[in-house]
């Protein structure tokens, strides 16, 4: 099993020097690979977070939020083995030609390292925001990745859809990784398992229990092979938030929160459901618990895999 960790993107803690030490220690620790994850800007969102302060906008996203490329084009500079990701793209709010092309230059610049996270989002105060139509956003994304698909792949390139058309393109610099960078499909839902078998090289369900994906797991499989693919193909990489506490598990917390031997035995419970990869996530966004929660998974966690 691989192991990645998520940056800080996010907030007044979220800043230029803290991307670099985490990839830095991170990379050092043997972790296999950093994510960044994908907003916009936040209107006054106040169906969401009806009761807090800034006109229903988190504190903490008013304060900032940071571009997953661009944070992403500077780590892969500043590291040499570790992979790198979106976790994850929020698609729909992008054009797909203008995210093929950073994607393939990116890929370029971190010489083969990066993996395609993508999702369909959730907020749809920010689509509205965007005057992208939130009920679009599946097919919006569906669309996208066999726009990115086809641009990676092929020379000159053509594509007449619901959404978008083109003629006769060119897009290069192709990605370094041939055919193109793995992608991950985030979601738990019968579209986002339909959308992993089409176009997935792993499922990337956020926060799911060993319940969850022994539930999910068998219509994925069922998804698999109604496109022709076999289930072995495809990764599992659920991103998960690991909380170091004194007591053990306690119900309504998450698998990954407890004392060392609970998160062992949940990673134990996720592997043997067959994830290939964990993302690693960690409350609250700080470097220092960046810092603790990085060195204690790598020392009493992964060491005794």
């Amino acid at each position: 099993m691989k192991f990645g960790v998520s940056l800080i993107m996010r907030g007044k803690e979220a800043t230029p020097e803290a991307f670099f030490a985490l990839a830095g220690q991170a990379e050092a620790l043997g972790y296999d690979a950093l994510w960044c994850s994908d907003h916009i800007f936040f209107p006054k969102f106040t169906q969401s977070y009806p009761n807090t302060p800034h006109g229903g906008v988190p504190p903490a996203w008013v304060e900032g939020y940071w571009d997953c490329l661009t944070v992403l084009n500077q780590v892969a500079a500043r590291t040499q083995r570790i992979r790198i990701g979106t976790s994850v793209l929020i698609l729909p709010m992008h054009h797909p030609v203008d995210t093929a092309k950073q994607v393939a230059c990116l890929d370029r610049f971190a010489n083969g390292r990066f993996i395609f996270g993508v999702g369909v989002g959730w907020l749809k105060d920010e689509f509205e925001a965007l005057n992208w139509p939130f009920a679009e956003r599946g097919a919006r994304t569906d669309e996208g990745l066999e726009i990115c698909r086809k641009l990676w792949t092929q020379d000159q390139a053509s594509h007449r859809g619901r959404f978008y058309s083109f003629e006769d393109a060119y897009c290069a610099p192709k990605p370094l990784q041939q055919p193109h960078p793995p992608i991950w499909i985030a979601g738990s839902s019968s579209a986002a398992l339909r959308r992993t078998a089409r176009f997935g090289d792993a499922w990337h369900p956020f926060k799911p229990s060993p319940a969850l994906l022994k539930e999910r797991l068998p219509e994925l499989k069922r998804c698999l092979e109604e496109a022709g693919r076999k289930p072995e193909s495809v990764g599992l990489a659920p991103k998960v938030p690991v909380g170091f506490q004194d007591r053990a598990t306690q119900p309504g917390q998450e698998a990954t929160e407890g004392r060392p031997q609970d998160i062992l035995d949940a990673v134990r419970r996720f592997q043997e459901l067959g994830a290939t990869d964990l993302v690693l996530d960690y409350k609250p966004e700080t470097p220092e618990t960046a810092r603790v929660m990085l060195d204690r998974f790598a020392n009493e966690v992964r060491a005794k895999l």
